[in-house]
C-alpha cells in the first residue's frame, strides 16, 4: 500500500545512490543490498509516483526530467532527515526544549526568580508571560503557551493535567488608619470608597459575584488593573478592597502596612492551578508545580504565618 507521501525516506535514499552513480550494481555494493532488491525499489517508487525516473533504455542510464527534479529534491530531504537524526542521538533528554509559561501577575511577582532558577534546572530555554487569566487559558489551548498557573482550571477541557498550587480565602483590606465598624459592608461603604478589581479579569468577576450575594453593591467609582494599584490606593487611605493574600503579598508592600480583616461574610476561595496538556511534557508540569508549591512554602506562607497567624488556617498548599 503507498504511502500518503508516495515515496519514504529508504526509498528516496536508494535513489539518490543510483542518480549519482548510474550504476544499480556500484549502488547495490555501496548500500550493501541485492541489485535485484534496488531494482525492485526503483520501480515500486515510479510505480506509486505514476512516472518513469530512468532511462534504461542507455547505458549507463540516464535520469528523466522528472527524475532530475526529485533528485534535486530528495537531497535537500535527505539532508534535513540526516540532520534530524543526528540531533535526536546528540540531544540532552534529562531538559526540555523551549517552554513557555504564562501565569498569574500574582505568582510572577510573588515566587517570580525562585521560579525562574526551578525552571532553569529542568528546560534548556524558557520564556514567562503574564496577563489576564482567560487570556492565559487562551494561549495554552491554541499551543501558544505549553504550561499555565491560573486561578482559571478550565475544569471543561478533558484532555489537560491541573496541579493545584494554592488554595486562598479573600480578604478584606483597610487603610491602616481607620478604625470604623468592618461588620457590615453596606456600613463600610458609607464610609469609605470600594476599590475594585478590572471588570475584565478574573478575580474581579468572582468578587463581583459574591458581592452581589451579599447584597453589596458599591458604586463603581475606583476600578483599578491589578493588585499593586489596588493595595497601593487602599494602603494611601482612598478606600477598601477584597483581595488575597498572595496579591497582597505580591504587591511589594508588607502585610502590615494595610489592615487585613475577615470578611463579614462567607469565606470564599480563589485556586491557583498549574494545567498543561496530557502526555506532552513527561513530569515537567507536576515538577514545576511542586516547586512552585516548595517557594510559595518558604517564602509566601512563612511571612504570612508570622504577619497574620489566624490566615494560616485558610490557606493551603497543593492538592
Amino acid at each position: 500500500m503507498p504511502s500518503r507521501f508516495e515515496f519514504d525516506l529508504r526509498s528516496l535514499n536508494i535513489f539518490s545512490h543510483v542518480a549519482k552513480t548510474r550504476n544499480m550494481s556500484q549502488s547495490a555494493e555501496q548500500l550493501g543490498m541485492t541489485q535485484s532488491s534496488i531494482s525492485q525499489t526503483l520501480s515500486n517508487l515510479e510505480q506509486s509516483l505514476q512516472t518513469i525516473l530512468l532511462d534504461r533504455s542507455v547505458r549507463p542510464m540516464e535520469l528523466t526530467t522528472a527524475g532530475r527534479f526529485l533528485h534535486d529534491r530528495s537531497v535537500l530531504l535527505l539532508q534535513e532527515a540526516r540532520k534530524t537524526s543526528l540531533a535526536i542521538k546528540q540531544a540532552d533528554y534529562t531538559q526540555l526544549r523551549h517552554i513557555k509559561i504564562s501565569l498569574v501577575d500574582s505568582i510572577a511577582t510573588a515566587a517570580g526568580r525562585s521560579l525562574v532558577d526551578a525552571l532553569k534546572l529542568r528546560t534548556q530555554d524558557w520564556s514567562i508571560s503574564t496577563g489576564l487569566s482567560h487570556l492565559h487559558g487562551h494561549a495554552l489551548l491554541s499551543r501558544n503557551a505549553d504550561i499555565i498557573i491560573s486561578d482559571d482550571a478550565l475544569e471543561d477541557y478533558a484532555d489537560l493535567c491541573r496541579f493545584r498550587i494554592l488554595r486562598e480565602p479573600f480578604i478584606l483590606a483597610l487603610p491602616n488608619d481607620y478604625n470604623g465598624p468592618v461588620e457590615d459592608l453596606n456600613q463600610l461603604l458609607t464610609e469609605l470608597d470600594f476599590i475594585r478589581y478590572n471588570a475584565n479579569s478574573l478575580i474581579g468577576r468572582r468578587i463581583e459575584r459574591q458581592l452581589r450575594e451579599a447584597h453589596v453593591e458599591p458604586p463603581k467609582r475606583l476600578e483599578l488593573d491589578n493588585s499593586y494599584a489596588i493595595v497601593s490606593a487602599v494602603s494611601s487611605g482612598l478606600g477598601w478592597a477584597i483581595t488575597t493574600p498572595l496579591c497582597l503579598f505580591q504587591s511589594g508592600i508588607k502585610l502590615h502596612q494595610v489592615q487585613i480583616r475577615k470578611l463579614p461574610m462567607e469565606t470564599f476561595y480563589r485556586s491557583i492551578t498549574l494545567i498543561a496538556r496530557k502526555h506532552e511534557l513527561g513530569d515537567l508540569p507536576q515538577q514545576i508545580a511542586q516547586d512552585s508549591i516548595t517557594i510559595l512554602r518558604n517564602i509566601f506562607l512563612l511571612e504570612v504565618a508570622d504577619k497574620q497567624p489566624w490566615l494560616k488556617q485558610h490557606l493551603s498548599l497543593g492538592d
